[in-house]
């Protein structure tokens, strides 16, 4: 990882554990939850900038944001997505 990197976490129901093994995205069961799993990508300042271009802070929500990263159907099932800025920041949606 990259020191000017953004690291996005998506928790995500362990029920479409299924969907994820279809599109081949890793994930873990997470450690605090096991009823979700987690799912980790690596983002530069220009990717995470394309990602949100589209999304109104106002309106940001975790849905929302899964739903640029993943896709509409498992946004679905996504129930916090926490974004870890290069400084150490941590900007979590619920």
């Amino acid at each position: 990882m990259n020191k000017k990197d953004f690291l996005v976490f998506i928790e995500i129901d362990i029920e479409c554990s299924d969907l994820l093994d279809e599109k081949e995205i890793a994930y873990v069961i997470s450690e605090v939850d096991s009823t979700q799993n987690m799912i980790t990508f690596t983002f530069t300042e220009d990717e995470i900038k394309n990602i949100f271009k589209s999304i109104q802070f106002m309106n940001a929500n975790e849905k929302i944001i899964s739903s640029k990263i993943l896709n509409s159907e498992l946004s679905e099932y996504t129930t916090k997505v926490s974004i870890e800025k290069p400084n150490g920041d941590t900007i979590s949606f619920y």
